[in-house]
């Protein structure tokens, strides 16, 4: 008896995934709706990731002028002036090396024109929403100055 249930849940099993013509498979409809959605699964993906690969690039741009600032007001607290260029005054005494923008582009510094107690620095953001305005196009080979940091 036993025997018996256990074929007739076996054909029924079977029934349930044969079609009407007796071929197993999805058809070219269900394929074609289950590629779309993971297609469309995918894309959303890769957009989000290269996002936050942008806002990740940026947050570090952000964090190397933060250090960049720090090393020149350690310099002007020993000196009483800032440096007439950053990248060889500051290595090795106050900064390790001069920090490297994630995509090859560099970082600008201009002391003040006709004084020695200002400066800036700029570097070129990828992100709209964090440039702070227009600076020329000393940031590199790819585009301009939007992003600056000021002395104090």
């Amino acid at each position: 008896m036993n025997f018996q249930l256990i074929n007739l849940q076996k054909r029924v099993f079977w029934r349930e995934t044969f079609r009407d013509d007796g071929v197993v498979g999805f058809s070219l409809i269900e394929l074609i709706v289950a590629m779309t959605i993971v297609m469309v699964v995918t894309m959303v993906g890769v957009v989000s990731y290269q996002g936050a690969n942008r806002k990740a690039r940026d947050g570090k741009r952000k964090a190397d002028l933060e250090k960049i600032r720090v090393a020149l007001e350690i310099y002007r607290q020993e000196n009483d002036y800032y440096p007439e260029t950053a990248d060889s005054d500051l290595v090795p005494d106050y900064l390790q090396g001069w920090p490297d923008d994630p995509r090859n582009n560099s970082y600008y510094y201009l002391r003040g024109v006709g004084t020695l107690y200002s400066y800036a620095i700029y570097a070129q953001m990828e992100g709209t929403g964090e440039t702070n305005g227009y600076y020329g196009e000393n940031c590199g080979d790819e585009g301009v100055c939007n992003y600056r940091v000021n002395n104090p």
